[in-house]
């Protein structure tokens, strides 16, 4: 596979690809930041905070021993056709379900064109259904339009709260694009969990998409682009593990800009990634 390998390897996992139930591989993209660049080093940072977790989950009593994982490093990304083309080829060439780190959020594209999913759900503060932003029509703010132009699947966002009038008009009355905002989902006021599982009851192959910024800057300030009144980490996980399946076929986290706090977002990217991994298991 065409990666650089890891300093330091998620979870310090030494299973070797053959295997493997997972790949985890970085994509360390930081070009087209609208705010904060640094997402480059996301990757890494989440791999160094990893190594430091306590690893048995109190959500699903499965531990490091349980999960069969291989980080086979980095995808070159130099610039963006050749970040995108890399990720399709690396999860392509393998038939382990793929975890990607990021680097921003334009990278899921790459993935989304590799596992063609009929069903997307991202938690993120944006809806990233932008056509273009500052003239760029591929950033990380319009990759899920154009995912959508090219593959047609259905997308449900949770956690959304930083909206364009564009892109509300865009999913006005459109049955493909819906999003809960993330007073809908604090205040109870939509059944978010009922909505997703509905949705993956009648797809085929789901994708999931975890950008950092979902969560409210008190619990993740080391974002790409930090927006108030944002979820909990528990709450994002208590959807995650509500609409968890095994058809999920692949995720990925990103956005995160580890020099813009302490390692508090790096650890807790990784703590999602691995509880992410343990309710995916279980699902299967």
């Amino acid at each position: 596979m065409p990666t650089t390998p890891p300093i330091s390897p998620f979870l310090d996992k030494p299973v070797d690809p053959e295997d493997a139930d997972y790949i985890v591989f970085g994509a360390p993209l930081d070009r087209t930041a609208s705010n904060r660049r640094g997402t480059r080093f996301g990757p890494d940072a989440i791999r160094r905070e990893s190594a430091y977790l306590d690893t048995y989950s109190q959500r699903t009593g499965l531990d490091w021993g349980d999960l069969r994982l291989a980080d086979i490093g980095d995808v070159e990304c130099g610039d963006v056709e050749s970040c995108l083309a890399g990720i399709e080829d690396v999860i392509k060439s393998t038939d382990k379900v793929p975890v990607m780190l990021g680097g921003e959020h334009l990278i899921t594209l790459g993935a989304l064109r590799a596992i063609k999913p009929d069903l997307v759900i991202v938690y993120d503060a944006h809806l990233d259904l932008r056509d273009e932003l500052f003239g760029e029509r591929m950033s990380h703010a319009t990759y899920l339009r154009r995912g959508y132009d090219e593959l047609g699947y259905k997308a449900i966002i949770l956690g959304a709260r930083a909206l364009s009038g564009d892109e509300v008009e865009l999913t006005a009355g459109n049955d493909d694009l819906s999003y809960f905002t993330s007073l809908d989902i604090i205040k109870g006021r939509e059944d978010p969990i009922k909505t997703v599982n509905e949705a993956i009851e009648s797809a085929s192959r789901v994708y999931l998409s975890i950008d950092m910024d979902v969560l409210d800057p008190a619990y993740a300030p080391a974002v790409g682009n930090p927006h108030p009144e944002g979820l909990s980490t528990t709450k994002l996980m208590d959807l995650i593990a509500g609409t968890m399946s095994r058809k999920i076929a692949g995720f990925d986290l990103n956005e995160v800009c580890p020099h813009y706090d302490t390692g508090n977002t790096a650890t807790t990217a990784a703590y999602i990634v691995m509880e992410t991994l343990y309710a995916q298991i279980r699902s299967r």
